[in-house]
């Protein structure tokens, strides 16, 4: 009796476990993707909320419709659309960008099922929350490195004035930070979803670069810090912190937009908004200023009491965050990518401060001081290029970085890289090691999306070096990442030539690994970036863009 007992729930456990089919089922769908003969299986352009068109611009993201037939998720859904961005595809080729874009995209091994509890890596692209930067990447080669021990998710969410447009009409009306809110409900998705392709909802990493690394830092501090068990690690690849928009700006912005869509003189400006049709939302989308000169960024998260409750870098020094195991990296050039070509101290005061609003004569005398002219200059470009790219890149990535090391380092593991790898292209250009330059190195040489000419660009400086003369750093990089997501330590699966990976504030200091072809140092934090660090994040941390 006892042996047919223990046959019976043997046989109910086994029939339990369910091989990873390219058909899933869903409760509100039923996603068909395409399983490789490489061993790997993608669900590509998955909806995971309602499309955010008409009454549903600016609200927060809803469910999905139900749909009764078979969806297919054989290929990649429309980018959400930006900044300067027009629908469709452009004249020379690439994504395909439109407002219907809360889609999600899985990648996981075609051997898993849905008790292999497979540690998740969880993708945000950056640009700078005004377009979509890095959609549709190619995490093959990452899962396959894993030995087919890492789920990959990634999605898209509502940028520039879709996405971040604020002001008192959407304040009361809508929802303030629709792009972030559309972030937490992809991780509410692989929360509730991703076991059925294989993934661990337990074991999930967030990863972003950029605006994506900041918005990690946003997941973190959201709701003040509340954990809702939607992720167990934070990967931060040069996290983008600016001034946050004053209530008086964000309505000044929201002002302007309305005026430029046609909307400026209707009695409900939201109403008639959410009614206008893209071209016309579009027109107004572009670009904006805070002084006389054009903004890198200016649709960016606000505070708005509940997601966002304060300056985003002092939620972090405050104590006000998910505390998990966090990577945090930087290149060694981060600002040559957005800096103005300046020629002298004047021209690199007009550009820092078209970006950081706030600051005053006194602090613009100091920024002159902490980056003069610097002996190694930059071909193609003037002589005070390389003070104006240095002081925007400590000030926007490098700064804040450091700081959200020193944050959670107190209370939780953190590891700090800065990545010194730049390609003979980037250095013949002028541009050194450039921001974002290190995603080739993590996810390897063939995760760049090959769309259009801008694709073929962005592959040919970005991610074809690793290929080829920067292949050393990638079993580095990646293998160091992989560990991370599989056990929330770079050590467990690192590399065998690569060395432990010690953390931040190990032995009460400042220390980072610094990443070359040759191979990996360290170094610490040296005390001059220290102090140049200390005045902007003072300044970040307790101030507003007006």
């Amino acid at each position: 009796m006892k042996a047919t007992i223990f046959l019976a729930l043997a046989s109910a456990s086994v029939s339990c476990v369910s091989a990873l089919s390219s058909k899933i089922s869903l409760d509100y769908a039923t996603y068909e993707g395409t399983p490789g003969s490489d061993g790997i299986t993608r669900f590509l352009g998955m909806q995971y909320a309602a499309p955010p068109v008409g009454d549903l611009r600016w609200k927060a993201p809803q469910d999905p419709a139900q749909a009764t037939a078979v969806q297919s998720a054989a290929k990649f859904k429309d980018v959400c659309i930006g900044v300067k961005q027009t629908v469709g595809t452009g004249p020379v080729g690439g994504f395909n960008y439109g407002e219907d874009c809360l889609y999600i995209s899985v990648i996981t091994p075609s051997s898993a099922t849905n008790t292999s509890h497979l540690p998740v890596l969880f993708h945000i692209p950056g640009g700078g929350f005004a377009q979509l930067a890095d959609p549709n990447l190619d995490f093959t080669d990452f899962v396959k490195t894993s030995g087919n021990n890492i789920v990959a998710v990634q999605i898209n969410y509502r940028v520039g004035a879709l996405g971040f447009l604020a002001g008192e009409e959407v304040r009361s009306g809508g929802a303030l930070n629709a792009g972030l809110l559309d972030q937490r409900k992809a991780l509410q998705w692989v929360r509730k979803y991703i076991s059925q392709f294989g993934g661990d909802p337990n074991r999930v990493t967030i990863f972003g670069g950029s605006a994506g690394a900041g918005s990690v830092g946003l997941q973190m501090t959201a709701y003040g810090g509340r954990d809702d068990g939607l992720f167990a690690g934070a990967y931060a690849d040069a996290p983008a912190y600016s001034e946050v928009n004053s209530d008086s700006y964000s309505q000044f912005q929201f002002n302007n937009f309305a005026t430029a869509a046609g909307c400026g003189s209707a009695t409900d400006r939201l109403s008639c908004l959410r009614q206008a049709d893209i071209a016309k939302i579009q027109r107004a989308n572009v670009v904006g200023k805070y002084t006389d000169i054009a903004a890198q960024f200016t649709f960016n998260p606000v505070i708005d009491g509940t997601f966002v409750q304060d300056i985003p870098l002092r939620l972090f020094q405050t104590g006000h965050f998910v505390n998990v195991p966090m990577i945090v990296g930087d290149a060694t050039n981060e600002g040559t990518l957005f800096a103005a070509n300046a020629g002298s101290p004047e021209e690199v005061s007009e550009f820092i401060q078209a970006n950081v609003p706030s600051l005053t004569e006194a602090n613009l005398t100091t920024i002159n001081q902490f980056y003069p002219l610097m002996a190694a200059q930059q071909p193609f470009h003037k002589a005070y290029f390389p003070s104006a790219a240095a002081a925007f890149g400590e000030a926007t990535f490098i700064c804040p970085g450091l700081t959200i090391s020193s944050a959670v380092g107190a209370s939780n593991q953190v590891w700090n890289y800065r990545f010194d790898q730049s390609s003979l292209a980037l250095r013949l250009a002028g541009y050194g090691v450039l921001h974002a330059f290190d995603t080739g190195a993590i996810f390897g040489p063939s995760a760049g999306p090959m769309a259009g000419l801008l694709g073929i660009v962005e592959n040919g400086l970005v991610f074809s070096s690793f290929a080829n003369e920067n292949a050393n750093v990638v079993p580095i990089m990646m293998n160091y990442a992989i560990s991370f997501v599989r056990t929330q330590d770079p050590n467990t699966y690192k590399n065998v030539l690569a060395p432990d990976w010690q953390t931040y504030n190990k032995d009460g200091g400042r220390q980072r690994i610094v990443v070359r072809n040759s191979g990996v140092t360290y170094e610490d934090v040296p005390v001059a970036q220290q102090t140049r660090c200390a005045f902007w994040t003072d300044i970040i941390a307790n101030s507003f863009a007006e």
